[in-house]
Order: structure tokens, then C-alpha cells, then sequence
């Protein structure tokens, strides 16, 4: 189960910074664009398996997940999951959760706003962690 969530990680990443590795290589970006539909499921599986894992795995033993390199790549890597999750799947969940409240939807736009800028170097930061906590 760990592996599918690290690869998981991976392809969030790649999702999430697909407009520079669309620039860089047509090949990955037609493949990339392949997964576009499903962008907001991902990022709610993201999210949602992102903050389990946070809550529930590393901040109980957070002192000892420090200590080695694999506990730390995999504390980023859910905090990373978190925070890409989130961008991706701001639209689904906007449409289907925050529709009724404007001061919840107003709220949410602006930390869109916020991570959306940063949301290039987030997908990457993502896949490198997931790859080394993955071969860790």
C-alpha cells in the first residue's frame, strides 16, 4: 500500500507541474494531458490520503521520523501531498462543497490564489520526494 501511495505522489507531481514538462518534452505533456480529467479525483485522494497519513502515521512519531533521511523524505512528501492536493482538487471541491457558503468560497479562491503561484515548483518538490522516499 505504501508503494501506490508514493506513486500516487509521483504522477499528483508530475500533474501538478504538467504545463512545464508539457513545454520541455510533447511526448510527456500529450501523456500528462491524458490524466487532465481526472485531476480533481487525484487531488482529493491526495488530500485526503495526505492528511491521514500526516495525522495519523508521522505526528505520532515525529521525533523518530526526523532522525532518518526515508522518515523526513516522507514527512515532506505528505506535507507536499497536503498542499498539491489541495490546488488540484480546489475546483471539484469548490463545486461540490463550498458552492453554498460565499465567505467558505471567498476563502478558499484566495488560498487558491496563494498556492497556485507556487504550484510548478510544489508538483516537482512532490515527485522527487515521493521518488527518493520511494527508493529509500
Amino acid at each position: 500500500m505504501d508503494v501506490i501511495i508514493k506513486l500516487l505522489a509521483i504522477v499528483g507531481g508530475l500533474l501538478a507541474a504538467s504545463s512545464l514538462i508539457a513545454q520541455k518534452s510533447k511526448d510527456a505533456g500529450q501523456a500528462l494531458n491524458k490524466l487532465t480529467p481526472y485531476q480533481g479525483i487525484i487531488g482529493v485522494i491526495l488530500l485526503v490520503v495526505g492528511l491521514y497519513s500526516f495525522l495519523f502515521h508521522s505526528l505520532p512519531h515525529l521525533g523518530a521520523m526526523i532522525k532518518y533521511s526515508a522518515g523526513l523524505f516522507g514527512l515532506i512528501m505528505q506535507i507536499l501531498m497536503i498542499l498539491v492536493g489541495f490546488i488540484l482538487s480546489y475546483a471539484l471541491l469548490s463545486e461540490k462543497l463550498l458552492s453554498k457558503n460565499e465567505t467558505a468560497q471567498e476563502k478558499g479562491a484566495q488560498a487558491a490564489r496563494k498556492l497556485v503561484s507556487i504550484q510548478i515548483p510544489l508538483g516537482i518538490a512532490l515527485a522527487i520526494c515521493a521518488f527518493l522516499a520511494l527508493i529509500l
